[in-house]
């Protein structure tokens, strides 16, 4: 989800004549690429449509970003994109079509056994306070999400008093800053006491020894993200060009058929109507 142009853009163009090199079609291979929180799931997807379809394989890339993944998705390079988002009007226009969605929830989750509830008033003072602590008074050690990422923006806009924390967060020294989905969760397992910002979907597929927490007195849960009831819900999206092939639609779409709704949830996530 984290999206650093940048890095991400210069390991597309690393990964760009290989990937070219690779005859997706003729094998049906389906070279999949994007946020890293939906990396695993579609592994998990790779695998039961290959079951299904032999003649199909997935191959799922390292994390490139939403932003990096519809690059790559543009220039020939993925069959798939995982976004946080739909295509936009423009990349309608310019052939790049949304396939599926699903929503996970934005969490809150901690290495931590107890699964403590934390409400909107007061996790402001926690990102801002120089000694914040657990309910039970054990020591509560912050991990930021970069500044690049989607994951500020979106909770700055759902709780406002968080912007200001935030940057009180990043001006103390010595606060881990996961520059990728995957390298924030493992600062979030290997952190005592850690209070890490994720996503429901990652924390199920990749089996992470993290637990997520309440907010308002709500279990983040694909049945709360269906209900409404857990109020920081996060789309992923599935995006192709408009020329995808027939395996390519087959993998894309998977998560709407029966079995792919079934795996979805279990994962974590709603799928979208």
């Amino acid at each position: 989800m984290i999206c650093i142009p940048s890095l991400r853009f210069c390991l597309f163009l690393l990964l760009l004549p290989l990937l070219m090199g690779a005859p997706a079609y003729a094998a049906d291979i389906i070279r999949v690429g994007g946020t890293g929180m939906g990396l695993a799931l579609m592994r998990i997807v790779g695998t039961q449509v290959e079951r299904e379809h032999p003649a199909i394989q997935t191959q799922v890339l390292p994390s490139l970003g939403t932003t990096g993944g519809l690059k790559a998705l543009a220039a020939g390079a993925i069959e798939v994109a995982i976004a946080t988002r739909k295509a936009t009007p423009e990349e309608n226009a310019a052939g790049i079509r949304t396939a599926a969605c699903m929503t996970t929830a934005l969490i809150f989750a901690t290495s931590r056994s107890q699964n403590f509830n934390l409400t909107r008033e007061e996790l402001p003072a926690l990102y801002s306070a120089s000694d914040p602590r657990w309910p039970d008074g054990q020591p509560l050690k912050v991990i930021l999400r970069s500044r690049t990422g989607s994951e500020n923006p979106y909770l700055v806009k759902a709780i406002p008093a968080l912007e200001p924390a935030f940057a009180a967060a990043f001006r103390r020294s010595g606060i881990p800053v996961g520059a990728t989905d995957q390298e924030n969760a493992e600062f979030a397992q290997k952190t005592a006491g850690s209070l890490a910002i994720t996503t429901l979907l990652q924390v199920r597929t990749e089996k992470l020894n993290l637990t997520p927490l309440a907010l308002d007195g709500v279990v983040p849960s694909p049945q709360s993200i269906a209900d409404g009831s857990y109020s920081l819900p996060l789309p992923v999206c599935l995006l192709v060009r408009e020329n995808a092939t027939p395996a390519t639609r087959l993998v894309a779409s998977y998560i709407t058929t029966p079995a792919g709704q079934a795996v979805t949830r279990a994962n974590g996530a709603e799928p979208s109507p």
